[in-house]
């Protein structure tokens, strides 16, 4: 699987639909990765993730929990895997957003679709916006030098 990057705007049309754009769409090798998608609460507040099938079990089995008792990672399960959802995408590259998911993260019809290495991130313009925090026209460039000059740590 290739890398997903990139930002789109995209619209949420009123059967709750989103296309993801032909560069995203070609990043997907559906005999490696699967036919399907998963659609989760995203890391961020008032987004949604988008996984391929192969990611979304890659996923799964870092987040083992068991090593890990307690309320708070039954808890985390329990609201992760309910609100998860598999989904097909259509000869249009479209895909069903679930109402609940899109009520729960608040996204309105104008969104952009946000490439985030492994998955797919659905955002509302403005608070994509207001995440990355940077003034683009003034003197407030972002200091990337540390994290693309960083290395792999070494194994033992």
């Amino acid at each position: 699987m290739r890398i997903f990057t990139g930002q789109y705007d995209r619209t949420i049309d009123a059967k709750n639909r989103i296309q993801l754009p032909s560069q995203l769409r070609a990043a997907i090798d559906p005999k490696k990765e699967g036919e399907g998608l998963y659609i989760t609460l995203g890391e961020f507040r008032g987004t949604l993730s988008v996984y391929t099938e192969r990611g979304f079990e890659e996923r799964a089995t870092r987040l083992e929990t068991e090593f890990m008792p307690g309320p708070e990672s039954r808890r985390f399960e329990l609201q992760y895997y309910s609100l998860a959802s598999h989904v097909e995408m259509d000869k249009q590259g479209r895909i069903l957003l679930p109402d609940r998911l899109r009520q729960k993260a608040k996204l309105e019809e104008s969104v952009f679709l946000v490439g985030q290495k492994y998955r797919i991130d659905v955002w509302n313009r403005e608070a994509f916006d207001r995440s990355l925090g940077v003034d683009w026209e003034g003197e407030d460039w972002p200091d990337w030098q540390g994290f693309l000059r960083m290395r792999p740590a070494e194994s033992d």
